[in-house]
């Protein structure tokens, strides 16, 4: 089901002053992420297509088309995975349509390597790197928050170390650490999911955005989480 929020150039432009202490290409990233979490796909859709617009080279386009699916995919992990394929549709018809005439954007993003082939790393390596990040966001915090992870069921725990953290956050090959976090935090707005909203927050700050950055990314995913009538 599609989102029944109207939104307008106006609000795009409104969302662009409200974070502009966010880089051009990371604000697109955190509002798409926002509008796929509450489910608005017409919001993902209206953003990714405002940004290609403003995008000449065909390389540029296809890192920041790169860089979306990355993210949606990473958000898999707050989001869920309906919400998801539901924003990935969108930005899958737009790839489709830009450029017609020649399939520039889609062809290239056909030749695209995957990054999480089995090949690529082992289940410790997985492990690792996945440990690696979660002690970075949760700090002196993150044996604790991993122990209470355990005691409330241990095949959680190892899920999130070494499928949420290892297999698809800590993957940097077209998004950063630090604006996963951004992106983490607009998915967890609509969530209504306050101490790991707080969580991510704070982990943000580890990871190196400003906390002009991160109140940038709290307000814009407030605006894109917000219902208008038609």
């Amino acid at each position: 089901m599609d989102d029944c929020g109207a939104v307008s150039r106006e609000d795009l432009e409104r969302w662009d002053a409200e974070a502009h202490d966010l880089d051009v290409t990371t604000r697109s990233l955190v509002a798409i992420s926002a509008g796929a979490s509450a489910n608005r796909p017409r919001s993902v859709s209206l953003v990714v297509q405002r940004h290609l617009e403003k995008l000449h080279e065909l390389s540029d386009k296809v890192r920041f088309i790169r860089q979306t699916r990355e993210a949606l995919l990473k958000m898999t992990s707050i989001m869920g995975t309906p919400k998801a394929i539901n924003a990935l549709s969108k930005v899958s018809r737009i790839t489709a349509e830009s450029d017609s005439s020649s399939g520039a954007i889609a062809a290239e993003l056909s030749r695209t390597p995957l990054l999480r082939t089995p090949g690529n790393y082992t289940h410790e390596q997985m492990r690792l790197r996945g440990k690696e990040l979660f002690d970075a966001v949760y700090g002196k915090h993150a044996d604790r928050v991993e122990h209470r992870l355990r005691e409330l069921y241990p095949e959680l725990a190892e899920v999130i170390m070494v499928d949420s953290y290892g297999r698809l956050l800590s993957e940097s090959a077209y998004l950063c650490a630090r604006d996963t976090e951004l992106c983490a935090i607009a998915s967890l707005v609509p969530q209504n999911v306050p101490v790991q909203l707080k969580s991510h927050c704070i982990g943000a700050s580890r990871l190196g955005a400003s906390d002009a950055m991160i109140q940038a990314a709290l307000r814009l995913a407030k605006l894109v989480c917000t219902r208008r009538p038609l």
